[in-house]
């Protein structure tokens, strides 16, 4: 996802605080809304297309915890050592980035479906209010 679309993404989410997502959502111009969601939708193919990504990462997060609790253990075991704490921080750091990532996953996903829904309403009342403009037209070139 490009620079851009991220910040939006984030100030969105910041946002929410004060907003609703559909108040902050029915806000937005119809152009913002698609550069975003198309951006949004990128990204999210550019994260499932990754398989063997999301296997590393997964599989990094799994030595990271490791990493941890092997610090951990041999504080308890052997007394403090640089390595241990090296290894202590390590796990935090590779934990950490894990569980700031999945949550951006989820927030992007979820704010992906919130635009869709939008630009369907959008769409629908915009079909709505077409359909009733060329009733009224045919009705008043017939009488």
């Amino acid at each position: 996802m490009d620079l851009k679309a991220q910040k939006d993404a984030d100030l969105i989410s910041a946002q929410l605080a004060n907003q609703s997502l559909s108040d902050r959502l029915t806000a937005m111009k119809d152009a913002d809304l698609i550069s975003l969601r198309d951006s949004l939708d990128e990204w999210c193919l550019k994260q499932q297309e990754s398989k063997w990504g999301h296997r590393l990462w997964v599989l990094v997060v799994i030595l990271g915890v490791f990493a941890f609790i092997q610090g951990v253990t041999d504080i308890f075991v052997s007394g403090v050592n640089l390595l241990d704490i090296v290894l202590i921080i390590l796990g935090t750091v590779i934990s950490f980035s894990w569980y700031v990532g999945e949550k951006r996953v989820r927030k992007n996903k979820v704010l992906l479906a919130a635009l869709n829904g939008e630009i369907a309403i959008r769409d629908y009342k915009g079909n709505l209010s077409n359909k009733s403009s060329k009733k009224s037209s045919k009705k008043s070139k017939t009488a």
